[in-house]
């Protein structure tokens, strides 16, 4: 890029702000003074037309006054009975006023007693509009144009002359109108009235002038628009009676100033209400104004190229000390020594070079001081830069054993999440099944002890797993629409039943949200505070409800327990962290629920906050965030109370485990159902093929092969063409098995699951489809009615 010089930026600076204010106040000046010039030509071409209106009117006035005298002076009531007479009075009265091309006197019933020429004479004209209008009263007639057809009479064939427009006055005696004087004027006199109207303003002005009738058909003007009809702005503006000037295009695509006026009669005469225009092509009209603008620009144009050679010679005044100090800086900065000189010329000139001379000796200083630090730096540095070296190799095998690590801590989180279940989930039946089959007070007592370690070691298993999973990042949220009603239900089943196992109360209240979540994470926040409630709470009950408070909806886990301290409240979310009570129970836990509750919260964005009041109880509230509500829904119909009588079904189990198979098997026939068993979903689908009929089914969700069991739930639900009501069992709690269950819309439960937790959803969906069955035929019922 090529560089511009100071004198030159200093010079174009002046130049353009010199030019910038003369262009500003020309254009001031200029456009008042051309705006004042154009409405003055406008007004005068106004004013022209109203004069000129008015002298039509004048003129048609002057001449029914003299046909009203010549009514009175040629003694034609004397002479009524003297036709001949009566002519001579009528052609003297013409030949002074040539412009009527007919003149004659028709009595009270029409008949034409005498006329000019003797035309007419003796006709009956009393069906004409002259003669009917003066009859009335003194009476001027439109313009008859040619090809227009509107005239009263037919020409006469030997005068040159074609009538123009008709005049009429009464004629009466002291008791009645006796007749009619009518006259015609010829173009004669349309010829004569133009030519006064332009001979008073053609020198002056070279403007048209042009005469419409109140049809807007033009009158008097230029031969290419004589006869037509327009219709301009001007013209509708003239039409209501207003007089002014406008700026318009005519038909032949060219601009005019045209000044309007409408006719509005002399003294008794009305007028024709005839519109008056004056134009002039706007070129010629503005031709001063355009001018006036030319000399403004050149005097702008003079004073700018003035104000630029001032600028210039100001510029190489101002420039001169800096270019002498910038040749000595560019010498410099090439290596030469040499000393700032001292300029003169002006003051910032002086102070800026022995500012400059002090700076350069300055810099000398630094120079030589940077040399040396420069040489010790350069030592530093290698030194450091062989100690990064050495610190990055042992921090990427710190890495990579760190990511081995992880990986297999990994694999075993995934292998722990199904297969350690499984075995549990098996024991757990058992256990409920040989609870059914002992007998006597210490073979009771041995069993339900052994149930309650299970259930200990299920919640246990899930804390620690749920903590290295936290630990490792592995949970990622898979946020769906999910319903806290339907959440809240689900909860309840279960909690329910081991509220009233531990002879305590359990309420619960809902609200119709959806909230954008993972499901799954919110449910195990709620079942953590739920389970730590029930574990503490002795008399009274737990309460799980969504309410609102303070604006914020909030779901609320409360219970009649002992209370916490205040400086517990805190202590409670660490991990491992247990209280000084005794759970009520066989164990207290590993102190992990509270602390992955939280954690989970952390990442749904939700806050858990405690109120408590020790020997009272506590509350806990999970507050949900509102930026995360999408809509509202009517809750499920869930059933409100525990109902585990299952009894008389033909339920299919499809589970890859035998001893989950086994265990599941005896539970249901226990109850007395029929329960059919089968560990693929080949066999499965074999057994239906040949005709297997079952009500409901419990599957694995993992079957270990390339169909799960809820995509083979719909396809067999397909194949039959009947839904099958079916619970879904999963051992993997990874989120995105858990996300795939939640939109699944059937109801599903993770391993180790409580059997009367599965004996009461298999009870709820029968019910639920039976429900939906009886509907169906109610319609089908009243189908067949209707038709």
């Amino acid at each position: 890029m090529r560089r511009v010089s100071l004198k030159v930026l200093i010079a174009a600076a002046i130049s353009l702000v010199s030019l910038l204010l003369t262009i500003a106040v020309s254009y001031v000046i200029g456009h008042d003074a051309v705006s004042r010039l154009e409405q003055e030509i406008g007004q005068s071409l106004a004013l022209l037309a109203d004069e000129m209106q008015d002298k039509l009117d004048r003129t048609m006035f002057e001449r029914l006054q003299s046909l009203d005298n010549m009514a009175a002076l040629g003694r034609i009531l004397q002479k009524t009975d003297s036709p001949e007479s009566l002519r001579t009075s009528l052609e003297r009265f013409q030949t002074a006023y040539p412009d009527y091309s007919w003149i004659g006197f028709a009595d009270a019933d029409g008949r034409v007693l005498s006329a000019t020429g003797g035309e007419y004479t003796g006709r009956n004209v009393s069906d004409q509009i002259w003669f009917k209008e003066g009859l009335k009263d003194a009476y001027v007639g439109d313009v008859k144009l040619p090809n227009v057809g509107n005239a009263p009479r037919i020409p006469h064939e030997g005068r040159g002359a074609s009538d123009f427009i008709d005049l009429a006055v009464p004629v009466s005696d002291s008791k009645s109108t006796i007749g009619v004087l009518g006259a015609t004027l010829s173009a004669d006199w349309a010829e004569e009235v133009r030519d006064t109207l332009l001979g008073s303003m053609k020198d002056a002005i070279p403007a048209d002038v042009i005469v419409l009738n109140e049809a807007r058909q033009v009158l008097f003007g230029p031969d290419d628009i004589a006869g037509k009809v327009l219709d301009l702005p001007s013209i509708r503006a003239a039409r209501p009676g207003n007089a002014g000037y406008a700026l318009e295009r005519w038909p032949d695509k060219k601009s005019y100033v045209t000044g309007f006026s409408k006719s509005d009669g002399y003294r008794s005469y009305s007028g024709l209400n005839w519109i008056v225009l004056v134009r002039e092509n706007q070129r010629q009209a503005f031709a001063s104004v355009r001018s006036l603008q030319r000399t403004i620009l050149v005097s702008g144009g003079i004073f700018a190229a003035m104000a630029a050679l001032l600028s210039w010679v100001l510029a190489s005044k101002l420039s001169q000390p800096l270019l002498q100090l910038a040749d000595v800086a560019e010498r410099l900065r090439r290596g030469q020594k040499l000393e700032f000189p001292q300029v003169g010329g002006y003051q910032e000139a002086r102070v800026l070079s022995q500012s400059l001379r002090s700076l350069v000796k300055e810099l000398d200083a630094q120079q030589a001081s940077l040399a040396d630090a420069n040489q010790s730096l350069e030592s530093q540095v290698r030194e450091r830069t062989q100690r990064l070296a050495e610190q990055n190799v042992g921090l990427e095998r710190a890495k990579a054993a760190a990511e081995s690590a992880t990986e297999a801590k990994s694999r075993f989180l995934a292998a722990a999440s199904h297969d350690l279940r499984q075995p549990l989930h098996a024991l757990t039946l058992f256990a409920r099944a040989l609870s059914r089959r002992v007998s006597g007070g210490e073979a009771t007592t041995l069993v339900a002890q052994m149930e309650e370690g299970l259930r200990g070691l299920k919640g246990m298993f899930d804390a620690l797993l749920n903590v290295s999973r936290l630990d490792a990042k592995l949970i990622e949220p898979a946020r769906t629409p999910t319903s806290i009603a339907e959440v809240i239900e689900r909860i309840s089943v279960g909690s329910r039943v081991e509220a009233e196992q531990n002879g305590l109360k359990f309420l619960s209240r809902t609200r119709d949200w959806v909230i954008e979540t993972d499901a799954a994470l919110l449910e195990t926040i709620i079942r953590n505070l739920i389970s730590n409630a029930l574990k503490f709470t002795k008399h009274g009950g737990v309460v799980l409800a969504a309410r609102y408070r303070n604006g914020e909806r909030v779901i609320d886990v409360c219970d009649t327990g002992p209370g916490l301290s205040g400086d517990r409240r805190e202590k409670i979310f660490e991990e491992f962290s247990r209280t000084d009570q005794r759970a009520y129970g066989v164990n207290d836990g590993l102190g992990l629920g509270l602390s992955i509750a939280r954690r989970y919260a952390e990442l749904l964005g939700m806050k858990i906050l405690v109120a408590s009041r020790p020997g009272f109880g506590s509350r806990f509230t999970i507050v949900l965030p509102e930026n995360a509500i999408v809509a509202q829904v009517r809750p499920s119909a869930l059933p409100q109370a525990l109902d585990t009588s299952v009894y008389g079904v033909r339920i299919l189990i499809l589970d890859d485990d035998p001893l989950i198979v086994a265990a599941l098997t005896r539970d249901l026939e226990d109850r007395g159902n029929v329960a059919f068993g089968y560990q693929t979903n080949i066999d499965a689908e074999a057994a239906i093929d040949n005709g297997l009929v079952i009500d409901a089914a419990v599957l694995d969700f993992d079957l270990r092969g390339p169909e799960t069991g809820l995509e083979f739930v719909k396809r067999m639900a397909a194949k039959t063409g009947d839904d099958i009501p079916s619970v879904l069992l999963s051992g993997g709690t990874d989120s995105a098995t858990l996300a795939v269950l939640a939109k699944s819309g059937r109801p599903w439960l993770t391993k180790p699951a409580d059997p009367e937790l599965i004996a009461a959803t298999l009870s709820a969906i029968l019910k639920s489809h039976r429900t939906s069955q009886n509907c169906l035929s109610a319609e089908l019922g009243a189908d067949l009615n209707a038709g």
